[in-house]
């Protein structure tokens, strides 16, 4: 199932730990939030959800030091936040596995619950309405757990985002963790990217659930995040929707693809062609793990801890066949769509990325040419799998919380 490569990558390139903006300003008119609520109130509609875009036009480089005001330990009114100070709420969103995307595949139209948790500043978190929060999407193989790695001292990222002010909303996907599993190939990326879209709204609205505590925050700004496959989830959202306020691409590109992801995609596929395997060994049918599993180190790391990858690989998961079988020719939907999004865009990409080497995070950047601003970002030392990699640090996270900062604290 190979990926196809369309066209010359561009000539500009970043490889540094700030930020290289590549900003425009569109005179762009932005949803008023009470057509969002009213949008929220029939699933049914072609509700919208915005994205984020990106855009490559006059180049200028902004270094970490001039970067506008760091979130790095900084609650929204300048005060530090302590590890006692994060709270995580596990949650649940009753979603509806339907594709109204602009990505054409099947989909079996039931109702299933996805679940996770809503970590952030304990204060904040007992709002109301809180300002704002990222919705992230993890990555085939992976889960939750990508995003609250718990196995390790100092890799949980939600946490670390708590600790700089800022809410995150992590899940398992659905198929994954602690989430409905459909049969395997019931799923697949555009009914991927509506139920992101469902998430997005629900967030909004305050329409999920919360346990124990009851209590649902409604969110006015929503920032969809997403990892490598979850990375392309989001992008699809984007362009389909448009009930979002910045979008966040991170080890992902649609025409910058190595031969492994060649190789891991095909096999993937020869697994699927003779029906899956069943989660758990006798659960839904129609999953198949993406790579042999004797080759996910190398395919996921470049500086790694031992004990890291160990623990990490042991909680690696086989992937819907649905989502195998359709990420590869969403990718000329997305080479059309991509340039239509007017959000924010930013940008990560790994140095070392075994699966989208460099230099994808400025090809990829280039393609948002509608975007109000695009931001890109590529980390020498990391691997594909950035939240796990030994470079990984709070200081790390700097370009991407300084710029969180500016969309939803704006």
């Amino acid at each position: 199932m190979p990926f196809p490569h369309y066209g010359p990558t561009p000539r500009a390139t970043c490889q540094c730990a700030a930020p290289c903006h590549f900003r425009l300003e569109n005179n762009v008119s932005r949803s008023d939030s009470s057509v969002k609520r009213r949008l929220r109130s029939s699933r049914s509609g072609l509700a919208v959800i915005a994205v984020v875009a990106l855009l490559l036009g006059t180049t200028s480089v902004l270094n970490a030091a001039t970067s506008p005001t760091s979130a790095a330990a900084a609650n929204q009114d300048g005060s530090s936040i302590k590890a006692n100070d994060v709270t995580s709420l596990p949650v649940s969103f009753e979603v509806e596995n339907v594709n109204r995307s602009k990505v054409a595949c099947a989909s079996d139209g039931a109702t299933y619950t996805v679940r996770g948790h809503i970590v952030g500043p304990t204060k904040e978190l007992r709002r109301k309405t809180v300002n704002g929060a990222t919705l992230y999407l993890h990555g085939l193989s992976f889960g939750e757990f990508f995003w609250d790695f718990a196995q390790a001292q100092n890799y949980n990222f939600a946490t670390s985002q708590a600790k700089a002010g800022q809410v995150s909303v992590v899940i398992d996907r659905l198929g994954y963790g602690s989430s409905d599993k459909p049969e395997g190939n019931s799923i697949c990326v555009g009914s991927r990217a509506d139920i992101a879209h469902q998430i997005v709204l629900d967030l909004r609205a305050g329409s999920y659930e919360v346990t124990p505590s009851g209590q649902t925050p409604e969110f006015s700004r929503v920032v969809l995040a997403g990892h490598s496959y979850g990375g392309q989830i989001a992008q699809v959202a984007a362009y389909s929707f448009g009930d979002i306020d910045g979008l966040v691409v991170i080890g992902y590109a649609d025409r910058v693809q190595s031969q492994l992801l060649r190789d891991n995609s095909a096999y993937a596929a020869t697994v699927c062609a003779s029906g899956g395997l069943r989660v758990g060994g006798a659960g839904p049918a129609g999953y198949a793990p993406f790579g042999p599993p004797e080759g996910a180190a190398a395919a996921l790391f470049n500086s790694a801890e031992p004990a890291v990858q160990s623990a990490a690989l042991q909680l690696l998961t086989i992937d819907p066949c649905g989502d195998t079988a359709s990420f590869a020719s969403a990718v000329a939907v997305d080479l059309v769509n991509v340039p239509s999004i007017e959000v924010p865009v930013l940008i990560i990409a790994g140095g070392r990325d075994a699966l989208f080497p460099v230099p994808a995070g400025p090809d990829q950047a280039s393609l948002y040419t509608g975007a109000q601003s695009v931001d890109q970002v590529t980390l020498p030392t990391f691997g594909h799998a950035v939240t796990l990699e030994y470079a990984y640090a709070p200081s790390a996270l700097r370009p991407l919380n300084d710029w969180l900062q500016k969309v939803l604290r704006r």
